[in-house]
C-alpha cells in the first residue's frame, strides 16, 4: 500500500509539472481546442516516457508474482518506478520554451480547474499501473475540458475588456489608421509611426499586436490624451476578422501592403485572403476615409472593385506606371535606399508638375522599398503639411526587431536575424541580400531556416520554388525540422546543394559557434514557435 501511495504521488507530480508544458502549447494555439488537440498528436505531447516506465513495472510485477516473490521487493519496484517518474517530472520542469508560457489570470484559472479535473486520471494510479498510463494519456483533456467550463466567464471578462477600451478610444478620439497584408504590416507599421510621428505624437503596438484582445490590453494600458494618431496592426484569422476590427477601432484610414499565399492553410484560398483583407478598404471608404493600397492588390478583384466603386479614396502606391503615387526610383547607395515618390493623383500636381519626395531609408531588402513608400505616402496624405520634413525622419528609421535585422560583433560572423518574416517573397529577399553582403565581406552565405507555415496546399510547391532559389545564392543551408520540409531539402539537394539537418534553431546556432567565419553572413529566416519547430518526448 505504501508503494502504491509513493507512485501515485510521484505521478500526481508529473501531472502537475505536464499541465505547464501543455498549457505552453495550449497558451500558444490560442486556447483553440480542436487546433491543441491535433498538435498533441503533431508534437507528441502524449506521454512516453513515465508510461515506459509503468509498462516496464507491469512485466516486473508479473514476473515478481509468478515467482512468489514477496510484497517487500514488489515495493522496491514500485519506490523504483516512482523515482524514475518523479526525475522524469524534474527533467520536464526545465524544459526551455522560445514563446515560454505566460501565466495570465485566464492561463492560471484553466490550469487550476485543469488540475482539479486531473486528480481523477491521478487517482487511477492506485488501481494500478495499466490505468495510471491512460490516466496520463487523458491530461491533455483536462485542459480542453477546463477552457471549455470557463468560456462563459471568460467570454465576459474580454467583453468588459473589450467596451472599456473601446469607450476609452471613442473619449480621446485619435485619427485612427488601420494597416494590414499578407506581409509587410508589421514592418510598415513600425517605418509608418515613426514618420507620422513627425505630425504629433503616435500610439502603436510594438511586435505584432493584431486581434482585438491584444489591441485592447494596449489600449487600457497605454492609450493617453496626448496621441494624436492611433495605428492599429490588423491580423485577419478568416473572412470577417478584419470587419470585427474595424468595427472596433472604426479607422479613418487604411493601409493594405500586399496580397499572399502565407496563411493558405488558414483560408483556403488566395482569393479569400484578397477578400478578408479587403474589409479594411471598404470598411474605412465607407466611413468616407481613404485606403492607401500597394498597387500589387489590386490585381485581386475585391480591390479592383472597391477601385472602381471608392474611385480616389483608394489610393495606390508602387513602381507600376499606372500607380497614383509611383515609385519613380529606388537606389541602393551604400547601406540605405534612396527612394523618390511621385505624386500623380490629379489636383495634386505643383508647377504644372507631379509633387515629388525625396528620402532615404537604412532598411536591407528590396521589399522594404514598397514597405516604406506605403508607409510615407500614407503620412503624406494624411498631414500634406510634413512633407518636406519626412526626409529628415527616414535616415534615422530604426531596424524592425527580428525582420532581417542586422547586429554584428567583432570577430563574429554577420548576423542577419529575419526570424519574424513569414512569406516566400520576404524570403527571397532576405536569401538575396545575405548572399549580396557575403559576397561584399568575401564570406559564406549561410542560411539557417525551418521553412515557412501555413501555405495549405502550396506547401511542397512553394518550398520546391524556394530550394531551388536558396541553392543557387547560399553556399550553406541549415533545415530545422526538415521533415516538416521535404520539397525545400529535396530541391536543394537535386540542385547540388544538401540540407545539414537540425532538430531546432539552438542546435544550429551550436553548430555555427565552430563553423561561422568572421566575413560569412549567418541569415535566420523564419523561427517558428515550438508547435512547429520540434517534436518533443514527453
Amino acid at each position: 500500500m505504501a508503494g502504491t501511495v509513493v507512485l501515485t504521488g510521484s505521478v500526481g507530480f508529473l501531472a502537475w509539472v505536464r499541465l505547464h508544458t501543455l498549457l505552453t502549447y495550449f497558451q500558444q494555439e490560442e486556447y483553440d481546442g480542436s487546433r491543441f488537440l491535433s498538435a498533441v498528436r503533431r508534437v507528441r505531447l502524449f506521454d512516453v516516457r513515465a508510461s515506459l516506465v509503468l509498462l516496464a513495472l507491469i512485466v516486473v510485477m508479473l514476473f515478481m508474482s509468478a515467482a512468489r516473490m514477496g510484497g517487500l521487493w514488489m515495493m522496491t519496484a514500485m519506490l523504483i518506478a516512482a523515482a524514475a517518474i518523479s526525475a522524469i517530472a524534474w527533467r520536464e520542469k526545465g524544459y526551455a520554451y522560445k514563446k515560454p508560457l505566460v501565466m495570465t489570470e485566464r492561463a492560471r484559472r484553466i490550469r487550476n480547474l485543469a488540475a482539479w479535473f486531473a486528480v481523477v486520471p491521478v487517482a487511477f494510479t492506485l488501481v494500478g499501473a495499466l490505468p495510471a498510463i491512460i490516466g496520463l494519456q487523458l491530461l491533455p483533456f483536462t485542459l480542453v475540458i477546463a477552457n471549455a467550463v470557463l468560456k462563459p466567464g471568460q467570454q465576459r471578462i474580454n467583453d468588459g475588456y473589450v467596451t472599456e477600451a473601446r469607450e476609452k478610444l471613442e473619449r480621446l478620439n485619435p485619427i485612427r489608421i488601420g494597416i494590414t497584408g499578407s506581409f509587410g504590416k508589421t514592418t510598415t507599421k513600425h517605418i509608418f509611426a515613426e514618420v507620422l510621428s513627425v505630425s504629433g505624437p503616435v500610439f502603436y503596438s510594438r511586435g505584432s499586436i493584431n486581434t482585438v484582445l491584444g489591441l485592447t490590453r494596449h489600449i487600457r494600458e497605454r492609450l493617453q490624451w496626448s496621441h494624436r494618431y492611433f495605428i492599429a496592426e490588423m491580423g485577419a484569422y478568416g473572412i470577417g476578422s478584419i470587419r470585427r476590427l474595424c468595427d472596433f477601432v472604426h479607422p479613418n484610414y487604411g493601409i493594405v501592403t500586399a496580397i499572399g499565399d502565407a496563411h493558405t492553410e488558414r483560408f483556403g484560398s488566395v482569393e479569400n485572403i484578397a477578400r478578408a483583407k479587403c474589409e479594411l478598404v471598404e470598411d474605412v471608404c465607407e466611413r468616407g476615409g481613404t485606403a492607401i493600397v500597394s498597387t500589387q492588390v489590386l490585381a485581386y478583384a475585391p480591390f479592383a472593385d472597391a477601385r472602381n466603386k471608392y474611385g480616389e479614396r483608394v489610393v495606390s502606391v508602387g513602381p507600376e506606371e499606372g500607380a497614383d503615387i509611383r515609385v519613380v526610383s529606388a537606389t541602393l547607395e551604400q547601406a540605405d535606399w534612396v527612394i523618390v515618390l511621385e505624386d500623380r493623383r490629379e489636383g495634386h500636381a505643383k508647377n504644372g508638375q507631379p509633387a515629388t519626395l525625396r528620402y532615404e531609408l537604412p532598411l536591407l531588402g528590396e521589399h522594404n522599398i514598397v514597405n516604406s513608400a506605403l508607409a510615407v505616402a500614407a503620412a503624406w496624405i494624411i498631414d500634406p503639411s510634413i512633407a518636406d520634413r519626412i526626409p529628415l525622419v527616414t535616415p534615422d528609421v530604426e531596424q524592425v526587431p527580428h525582420r532581417l535585422q542586422k547586429r554584428e560583433s567583432p570577430g563574429q560572423a554577420l548576423v542577419l536575424d529575419d526570424a519574424y518574416n513569414a512569406n516566400e517573397a520576404g524570403f527571397r529577399n532576405a536569401v538575396a541580400v545575405a548572399a549580396e553582403l557575403a559576397k561584399q565581406r568575401g564570406g559564406r552565405a549561410i542560411l539557417v531556416t525551418p521553412g515557412i507555415a501555413e501555405l495549405g496546399i502550396e506547401h511542397d510547391r512553394v518550398h520546391a520554388k524556394l530550394g531551388e532559389y536558396t541553392a543557387d545564392l547560399a553556399d550553406m543551408v541549415y533545415a530545422v525540422n526538415p521533415s516538416r520540409i521535404a520539397a525545400f531539402t529535396g530541391a536543394l539537394a537535386a540542385n547540388g546543394k544538401p540540407a545539414i539537418e537540425v532538430a531546432s534553431f539552438a542546435d544550429a546556432r551550436k553548430a555555427l559557434e565552430s563553423e561561422a567565419k568572421p566575413e560569412d553572413v549567418v541569415l535566420y529566416e523564419n523561427d517558428l514557435p515550438d508547435l512547429l519547430e520540434e517534436r518533443r518526448l514527453l
